[in-house]
């Protein structure tokens, strides 16, 4: 553990000539910023600046290239682009940084990656925070770029640019720290505040010529110190409206989080409410279809009708089977729908002469529960009259079921191998079944188009985009 050389405090300036004061500066500096001669007026006031310079920069024993790498990178959200890019000389050799005549000079490369370093992100400060917390004594000033160094410049990012809501970083540098270089950091971030809140009041600060011609020899450097999008970040007014008015609204903030908390609880429960009542219907209609299959086996020649009403059933039942799958109790995956009800009505036709095999090719497609009910009752309808009705070839027959979509619309395609019902028979709407599926159609706003071809008979169901649409109500 290191011991920490008290530095001495400021002390009144003697009444010395302007140029014995700027001959102090420049042993120091190795030459006379700008800074230090923007109030001709005053200079008691800039010589006051330069004590507190002295004590809580050039005389605070924190190493000087932390310091001075510090001041550049926390300078990037001066809107005045005076000290970011003084000290910038400073770190590259034109003067000598935080007034240390032994200072290693960096390189453009390094410098250039300092500009370049991220803003820390909310994810990047809780990890830094993290492992400050989690030193088990004071630790020494960590040396440039390594990986204590880069956590103690996003803490210190967090401190300067966040005071009033920083207690984490405050406590987790004290920590990594120990309390004498602690408040030595605290010194120096407050006199790079007040540096730029001077320069900010000055905005006619010059760079002086050694800065402008490195800034013409380097573009590439010149662009990151003169165009940063975070210049103005740290604006102290607005810095400090916006830190008032954060504070007046956290207690709303919070009120507003727990109300959003409790109104996603709600939602929560009424969805695991109505999935259970989608259940217990779907087990109510499965047992009545039941019934009705059961009672088809003793009516004699109403038997169809039992099945048929039993078939309906099955199909509003499947629906409410998808609802308790999924997490939207308000939509359902018609391809998987069609899947389970061809199921069903694979296993209520198991009594039939012929053996039949139900096909599904099913784009994916998520629509509204009150257009799958009709839709699943005018599959049905058009499934069992392929069944009942058309002609398959000896060993059994096949229907084929297609959902397709397009941007303007979707379709499913009942298509089975024989000639389909005799001509009369295609345009009578006198039966049941056939009513049923002009009505549905009608609701949902389909279409229905019959046709043959040598392959077999089909009906299609084709559905504009805007009745399936799921802001609908």
């Amino acid at each position: 553990m290191s011991t920490v050389t008290p530095f001495p405090g400021p002390s009144h300036p003697p009444n010395t000539s302007q140029d014995d004061f700027e001959r102090e500066v420049a042993a120091r500096f190795g030459l006379v910023p700008n800074f230090f001669r923007s109030a001709p007026d005053a200079p008691l006031v800039v010589r006051e600046l330069w004590l507190f310079a002295k004590s809580a920069y050039l005389d605070s024993p924190i190493p000087t290239l932390f310091k001075e790498r510090l001041f550049v990178y926390l300078s990037r959200f001066c809107e005045v682009r005076y000290c970011i890019t003084r000290h910038c000389g400073f770190l590259l050799g034109l003067g000598r940084s935080a007034g240390d005549p032994d200072a290693p000079v960096m390189t453009i490369a390094q410098v250039v990656r300092l500009l370049q370093r991220p803003i820390p992100s909310d994810e990047h400060v809780g990890e830094a925070l993290a492992r400050l917390e989690a030193v088990a004594g004071p630790i020494d000033w960590p040396s440039p770029e390594t990986s204590y160094d880069e956590d103690l410049l996003t803490a210190a990012t967090v401190l300067f640019l966040q005071p009033a809501r920083a207690d984490r970083a405050k406590q987790a540098l004290r920590t990594a720290l120990g309390g004498e270089k602690f408040e030595l950091l605290i010194g120096f971030l407050t006199f790079i505040r007040s540096a730029h809140y001077w320069t900010l009041m000055h905005p006619e600060l010059a760079l002086e010529d050694d800065v402008k011609e490195l800034l013409r020899e380097h573009e590439k450097l010149a662009k990151l110190l003169l165009e940063d999008s975070e210049a103005g970040r740290c604006e102290m007014g607005t810095r400090l409206f916006e830190e008032l008015a954060s504070l007046r609204e956290l207690n709303e903030r919070d009120e507003l989080r727990k109300a959003k908390l409790a109104l996603e609880e709600s939602g929560r429960q009424k969805d695991l409410l109505m999935k259970e009542i989608d259940h217990r219907i779907k087990n109510s209609l499965q047992i009545v279809s039941s019934l009705l299959y059961m009672h088809a086996n003793t009516a004699g020649d109403a038997a169809g009708q039992f099945h048929n009403a039993a078939a309906r059933v099955a199909a509003i039942a499947a629906v409410h089977k998808q609802l308790h799958r999924s997490d939207d109790v308000g939509t359902v995956a018609l391809d998987q729908y069609l899947i389970d009800l061809c199921r069903e009505i694979t296993a209520a036709s198991s009594s039939l002469d012929q053996a039949w095999t139900l096909d599904v090719d099913a784009d994916p497609l998520v629509i509204r529960t009150d257009l799958a009910v009709p839709l699943g009752l005018i599959v049905n309808e058009l499934v069992t009259n392929a069944l009942q009705h058309s002609r398959p070839s000896s060993g059994g027959g096949r229907v084929q079921i297609v959902l397709k979509t397009s941007p303007g619309s979707f379709s499913i395609t009942v298509s089975d191998e024989g000639n389909g019902p005799p001509l009369p028979a295609e345009t009578q709407t006198s039966g049941l079944g056939a009513r049923m599926v002009q009505a549905f159609a009608s609701q949902i706003e389909a279409t229905i188009t019959k046709g043959r071809s040598p392959e077999g008979y089909a009906v299609m169901v084709t559905v504009p985009r805007r009745a399936d649409a799921l802001d609908q109500t």
